[in-house]
């Protein structure tokens, strides 16, 4: 005769999996994240400071990896950033800010990047004054 305690591990197991199924769907960038976790990709922090062609830190300069749109970031009061990127992989960075020429800066191997220095040459517009109200904000307060 069998007891109900040895049906229940038996029935449990497809409602977790149910369940996980579910929860993959719902979440679907969750379970695309998985594989690059599982398969052990290996990342590296990526410095570098963004400049006026005069020397001046640019805070708020926008930095980003082409094609992957998830990975970017913004220069600090000090025009100083951080990036994670894979790394194994070559990327291309966009780096823009309001009044100056962006660039691509190409990054052959992440990790053997270190510190990179990149100057931006000014279009000699001048910026809004919202905008210059906004970078002044921005190198006191960080925000």
């Amino acid at each position: 005769m069998l007891h109900s305690t040895h049906l229940r591990p038996v029935l449990f197991r497809p409602a977790l999996l149910l369940l996980g199924l579910t929860l993959l769907l719902a979440h679907p960038g969750r379970a695309q994240q998985a594989p690059s976790a599982a398969m052990g990709q290996v990342s590296v922090q990526l410095t570098g400071k963004v400049v006026s062609s005069t020397g001046q830190p640019l805070a708020g300069a926008a930095i980003g990896v082409e094609g992957r749109k998830l990975i970017s970031a913004s220069a600090n009061s000090e025009g100083t950033f951080l990036l994670t990127l894979p790394a194994n992989e070559p990327v291309v960075l966009l780096v823009g800010f309001p009044a100056h020429e962006p660039q691509r800066v190409e990054i052959r191997s992440p990790l053997t990047e270190k510190n990179l220095l990149i100057t931006l040459q000014s279009t000699g517009k001048q910026p809004s004054k919202a905008l210059r109200a906004r970078q002044k904000k921005y190198r006191r307060t960080g925000e």
